[in-house]
């Protein structure tokens, strides 16, 4: 139980650790005409960009949904962990910290962002407050997809983890708030990467409000890992997008754990 759990959560926190240092901050997003086409630019980019991928790229992804049917079959051995552990106190953070960043908190962090732009005339600030609402957006729109196909049933009502439904019977996969909260926290993370604790943080709160969703029972493990593969995908999709995009896993490991890391170049 303890390799399978080390092994899964070792696989959801470098999954949050992107490539990011080939791409440069954009301080130059302004709310105006150009904003509001670059979703427009940046969705149909996100709709095009699998037919000019080559085999090798194909090859990449199937590695990365092999990793996420492995992870399938940890889902009920994580989910019996964290709910054997549960405290009063950690359900107060969960509960009133962590699960409010897949909405309220985000918007508040842009919003404070945009704030600070404004008042200390900093582009940076209001182009990381627009990209971050941009990557909300989309990342928020684009994860209905699977989970109105999908058709999974969350870990509370489901009596084993692959209850597959298929369409409108289900809507645990992938993990929504994990999906909104990566795809803010990867904008912050490469609008600010010179300041090596900004990315740090930006992931490790992400990180632990996608196993909030585990802990609180509204997620299996497997749902959290595809949240916070789409949200960060989406987030550098919208915060630097390149003519050579490239995906890259990477298995690594050590002796105390296995994992990957997925790096996709836009």
């Amino acid at each position: 139980m303890k390799s399978n759990l080390r092994y899964s959560l070792s696989v959801l926190f470098i999954l949050a650790v992107f490539s990011n240092t080939l791409f440069a901050q954009i301080d130059t997003v302004r709310f105006n005409g150009a904003y509001f086409k670059k979703y427009w630019t940046d969705t149909k980019s996100i709709v095009v960009s699998p037919a000019k991928w080559d085999s090798k790229d194909w090859t990449k992804l199937g590695v990365f949904v092999a990793a996420e049917g492995g992870i399938l079959f940890t889902d009920k051995s994580v989910k019996n962990f964290f709910q054997e552990h549960r405290t009063g106190s950690l359900d107060k953070v969960s509960k009133n910290f962590l699960e409010p960043f897949g909405g309220n908190y985000s918007l508040l962090i842009m919003s404070g962002f945009l704030a600070h732009g404004i008042l200390a005339k900093n582009n940076k600030s209001v182009s990381t407050s627009l990209l971050s609402l941009e990557s909300f957006l989309l990342a928020s729109v684009i994860v209905r997809i699977p989970k109105t196909l999908v058709g999974r049933d969350r870990p509370d009502i489901a009596s084993d983890q692959f209850q597959f439904n298929g369409p409108f019977h289900g809507n645990s996969f992938p993990s929504g708030h994990t999906t909104a909260v990566f795809s803010v926290a990867s904008v912050i993370a490469t609008q600010y990467r010179e300041t090596k604790w900004v990315p740090i943080t930006a992931y490790s709160v992400a990180s632990l409000v996608g196993l909030s969703r585990i802990y609180d029972n509204k997620h299996w493990l497997s749902d959290v890992v595809a949240g916070a593969a789409i949200g960060t995908l989406v987030g550098n999709l919208v915060s630097h997008r390149s003519s050579d995009s490239k995906l890259t896993v990477v298995p690594i490991g050590s002796s105390n754990f296995q994992g990957m890391q997925l790096t996709y170049v836009w």
